[in-house]
């Protein structure tokens, strides 16, 4: 709720400062007095276009502020989402210079216009101008018969499917591969993985490889070296390793019959001896084991270079194509995985889809089978206040082809005010005071605990009086019950309801506007003012106190 205002500067206010309350409160006071600067001031503090002459005194700035107390959680958490949450206050405050430079803060930090605007719409309604109130927008002409429909459960609903569906699209990456992408990638990694698994080997298999095509490419040589290698050991034209080992221990011998301490030296001569012979058998064992294969020599020729291209390809050793294949093998794999785990979420985006429709068709009926209802409803309360000819509807437009929060339905609030008139949307109302009454029935019989806490009703009571006039006091007092409400009213049956009332008159030298919280007698005395002009009677006085009573 409105707590309250400062003004400074403003129009034909020097300044200002009042506190405002609870339940519902008037402003009343002589035409010219500054009753509607008031509101004017609200609306500007909140975001809306100053106008050109805003000042009162163009050497000195002008600075509003209004003072909110809130208890809707929803206000306080979009409060709390912007990062303007200051507890459960929020103070809207405007600055506009001498070089008329406009600034808004709320909760002391600077906002943009747009977000003033955002914030103030959730905290006060005011029904002025036309361009001010929420009334007019389709959106909340929705929200409107959806408090009627009481419609909490199946928007939830609709609100956590659609929260299921967008959490769902973000786990899918935006990288997600279109189906021509996917086949084209799938294609290209089974050709590679393909290609490796024929050429690439463990490092092992690969060194086994080209040992064996070593040898081959090499047997003429390794042939030539064992001759070499055996004619060393034992050559029948010069004196050989063997024949040179056997005269050894020839010598040997005869030391040992000289000397018995030699046993050791004419052993390892016999080892060596041995061990020659063995070596021998080695060689001529590797030497029947060499074999010209032309064939093979070919096949392992082209098996390694193969991989030395595959290598250059993946620029990689031959060692490592190994694992080429294994990481390439792996991509391949969490493609598929991937693959299966995009088409059950889409899968499952399209189950959500279909229970959307299923919510938002029970909706739709929901909507236009209580629309009728609330059509007669409004109308029945608009006669009684003074709108015998009005006639109320509702008309709502589906677009199955639609997902939103709130449905596919478009609801629109067609009002006509008299017989020969057509049926036109809310905003083509001509009289102010019209929409008004029409707004404040509205709010009557679609509220929830969602709404904002405060509402502002000017030129409300336009063009009626009488009876009529009564049945508006208690409609407001009755709505204010469960919302704040500051009235502009020049009617005392209306400004009689409230329980608070404030007077807006001019000073002494008719320059400036002052604002004067009224206590009963005071109440009193403005109320048989507005009833019978200046002068006050008895009559006058005693009609104020049955108003009241």
């Amino acid at each position: 709720m409105l707590s309250s205002i400062y003004i400074k500067n403003f129009a034909i206010i020097d300044e200002i400062e009042i506190d405002f309350h609870e339940n519902m409160s008037v402003l009343t006071g002589e035409t010219g007095a500054g009753k509607s600067i008031l509101i004017d001031a609200i609306n500007v503090v909140l975001g809306n276009k100053k106008t050109s002459k805003i000042s009162r005194n163009e050497n000195l700035d002008t600075e509003i502020v209004c003072h909110f107390n809130l208890s809707n959680n929803n206000i306080l958490q979009t409060l709390e989402e912007k990062g303007l949450l200051d507890e459960n206050s929020c103070i809207f405050r405007r600055k506009i210079n001498t070089k008329n430079i406009s600034k808004i803060y709320i909760n002391d930090k600077p906002v943009t216009s747009s977000t003033a605007k955002f914030i103030g719409n959730l905290i006060i309604d005011i029904h002025g101008q036309h361009e001010n109130q929420l009334i007019l927008s389709s959106e909340e002409q929705r929200n409107r018969l959806d408090n009627f429909t009481n419609l909490n459960n199946n928007k939830l609903d609709i609100k956590n499917v659609l929260l299921e569906i967008n959490n769902i699209k973000k786990t899918l990456s935006e990288k997600t591969l279109s189906a021509e992408q996917y086949e084209e990638k799938v294609s290209l990694l089974e050709y590679e993985i393909n290609e490796l698994e024929k050429e690439a080997l463990d490092p092992d298999d690969y060194e086994k490889i080209y040992q064996e095509y070593k040898k081959l490419s090499n047997a003429d040589i390794l042939v030539k070296k064992i001759n070499e290698c055996k004619n060393l050991i034992e050559n029948e034209n010069n004196i050989g390793i063997s024949l040179l080992l056997s005269n050894l221990n020839k010598s040997l011998e005869d030391i040992k019959s000289i000397d018995g301490d030699t046993n050791n030296i004419l052993d390892t001569n016999i080892n060596i001896q041995e061990q020659v012979r063995d070596l021998s058998k080695m060689l001529e064992k590797y030497e029947n084991s060499i074999s010209i294969d032309n064939e093979k020599l070919t096949f392992l020729n082209e098996k390694i270079l193969s991989m030395n291209n595959l290598s250059r390809k993946y620029k990689t050793s031959e060692n490592d194509l190994i694992k080429i294949l294994y990481a390439k093998q792996d991509i391949l794999n969490n493609l598929k995985i991937n693959k299966d785990n995009i088409d059950e979420k889409h899968k499952k985006i399209e189950e959500n889809i279909r229970y959307y429709h299923k919510i938002a068709k029970e909706i739709s009926n929901k909507r236009k089978k209580e629309a009728l209802v609330l059509e007669k409803k409004i109308s029945t309360q608009l006669k009684e206040l003074g709108m015998s000819e009005c006639q109320f509807k509702i008309n709502i437009t589906s677009d199955n082809s639609l997902i939103s929060k709130n449905g596919y339905d478009k609801v629109t609030f067609l009002i006509k005010t008299n017989k020969k008139s057509k049926l036109l949307p809310l905003s083509e109302i001509a009289s102010g005071g019209e929409l008004s009454r029409l707004s404040l029935v509205i709010q009557l019989e679609t509220r929830s605990n969602n709404d904002c806490e405060t509402m502002i009703f000017d030129e409300i009571d336009t063009g009626i009086g009488g009876a009529t006039s009564e049945v508006l006091g208690n409609h407001l007092l009755r709505l204010s019950e469960s919302t704040q409400v500051l009235c502009v009213t020049h009617l005392a049956q209306v400004a009689a309801k409230s329980k608070h009332h404030y007077l807006v008159s001019k000073d002494k030298n008719l320059s400036s506007t002052k604002l004067t919280y009224l206590d009963s007698d005071m109440k009193v005395n403005e109320l048989a003012r507005m009833i019978g002009g200046i002068k006050l009677t008895d009559k006058t006085l005693q009609f104020a106190k049955e108003l009241i009573d």
